[in-house]
């Protein structure tokens, strides 16, 4: 089974046609889960965070960024859905 689309006939590696259908049907590049912001999703987006902060050397949290907001939002909305789940008694 071969896809047929725009990125079929590009002369670039099957890795590179794949990024780029994830970009036109806004997923992230790397796992192909939905967008959050920008180019990534929330996991690699952090991932992606933590490894300029690691690289550059940096030991202050900028708590006020878009990352660590959405990072928030995630967690607050995983613990929601926790807390809903039906108790065994």
């Amino acid at each position: 089974m071969t896809i047929k689309d725009e990125f079929t006939d590009l002369p670039v590696s099957r890795q590179r046609k794949f990024q780029l259908r994830m970009g036109r049907d806004k997923r992230c590049p790397i796992c192909g889960e939905p967008l959050v912001v920008g180019t990534r999703c929330l996991k690699h987006l952090l991932r992606e965070r933590e490894r300029k902060r690691k690289r550059l050397g940096s030991k202050r949290r900028f708590a006020n960024t878009l990352s660590y907001r959405l990072e928030a939002k995630a967690k607050a909305a995983a613990g929601r859905q926790q807390n809903k789940k039906p108790r065994r008694g």
